[in-house]
């Protein structure tokens, strides 16, 4: 009897231990690729939101300050961010002009295009 009660109070063998070291190793691998892979995305989700809101605020501009015409002009919009605008005539009537309007905001290979369609007086 004084084997067995010795045996069960020894502890935890050394094979014991190892598979339980392996396996703390290999969650604690799987749960910080998780939270790096969440990380990048949100950086990349960020990155969207702000193309969006520079479109948006390029697009709200369009035909406020100057008439509008055909034309398709870009440029740098700064952060690595750069803006392409598409104007074409989409419909002519005898006092008004229909205009497809196109900004895309791309950011390295990536990019966010929003359209609308704008009135103007025709000449």
């Amino acid at each position: 009897m004084t084997s067995r009660t010795t045996r069960s109070q020894a502890g935890f063998t050394l094979l014991e231990v190892m598979v339980a070291f392996t396996i703390a190793a290999l969650a604690t691998a799987v749960l910080l690729r998780a939270g790096i892979t969440g990380a990048g995305q949100d950086a990349e989700a960020a990155r969207y939101q702000d193309a969006v809101a520079r479109a948006q605020s390029r697009l709200a501009s369009i035909g406020t300050l100057t008439p509008l015409h055909p034309e398709t002009l870009s440029g740098d919009d700064g952060g690595g961010y750069h803006w392409t605008l598409a104007i074409s005539l989409a419909d002519t009537r005898p006092s008004l002009d229909l205009y497809n309007v196109t900004v895309t905001e791309s950011f390295g290979p990536r990019h966010v295009s929003l359209s609308t369609q704008r009135l103007a007086s025709g000449p």
